[in-house]
């Protein structure tokens, strides 16, 4: 996958794909699609992670409200992705015509992170909760597009300036109706790493997208496969118990 970055929130860049195709809630069989508040209400909180976090507003704070139920002004802030010219011409218009409809940011609280540029040794983690809701016969053809564009995605990624890239199929906890997960790596100019774990989870009429972000520098990674699996596990039973 080519990576666009883009500045979400403070002193956090993220590699994400934006999926969303969100509806109203109206229409037959609405009664089976959450709205955008509820949806907001499914979000992770930091009381739901193990270790300390807080919720990243963002840049703005009136522009992602603390429900994180987002505005069109706020989805526009969001950071995105473009799936390489690999996949297909259906996937890549999948991923350009989608509307996440509830979105947060938890960053973890470390002891030593990364500072720049008086510091450059330490860890920067957040995690990034996206979520959208549809009839489900449409989340599932979306679910099964973004799946084999990402799948056709793999290998070597162009990052610009930074070091190597790369992107990798990577095992998810049987979760949800289906799942699929990627693991990006970027090297970067100044010696730190950056691991973006990517899971897409489709769960009856909801979409679920989880970012789970390290940057290490200097030190070894904190996050474990467990740590990862641990997150995408909690962040979809709470979109289960809505």
């Amino acid at each position: 996958m080519r990576t666009r970055r883009c500045a979400v929130i403070t002193a956090s860049l993220a590699l994400v794909v934006p999926l969303g195709c969100g509806g109203d809630g109206g229409g037959e069989g609405s009664a089976a699609i959450p709205t955008a508040e509820q949806l907001g209400a499914s979000l992770l909180t930091p009381d739901d992670l193990d270790g300390t976090w807080v919720v990243n507003p963002g840049p703005d704070d009136s522009l992602i409200p603390a429900s994180g139920v987002l505005s069109a002004e706020a989805r526009a802030m969001l950071p995105s992705i473009e799936l390489c010219p690999a996949a297909s011409t259906e996937s890549r218009a999948a991923a350009d015509g989608l509307t996440w409809m509830a979105y947060r940011q938890l960053d973890m609280t470390l002891d030593d992170p990364i500072t720049p540029p008086d510091d450059r040794t330490g860890h920067m983690v957040f995690v990034q909760h996206f979520l959208l809701a549809g009839e489900p016969a449409a989340v599932q053809a979306t679910f099964e597009l973004m799946r084999d564009g990402m799948k056709a995605c793999l290998g070597e990624i162009d990052t610009g300036e930074e070091g190597p890239g790369a992107a990798t199929e990577m095992t998810t906890p049987e979760v949800g109706d289906d799942r699929y997960g990627v693991l990006t790596t970027v090297q970067e100019a100044g010696g730190g790493e950056w691991l973006l774990h990517n899971t897409l989870v489709r769960q009856g009429a909801v979409l679920m997208m989880v970012d789970v972000v390290e940057i290490h520098v200097g030190v070894d990674p904190l996050l474990t496969t467990d740590d990862v699996d641990a997150i995408v596990t909690t962040a979809t039973g709470r979109a289960a118990r809505r």
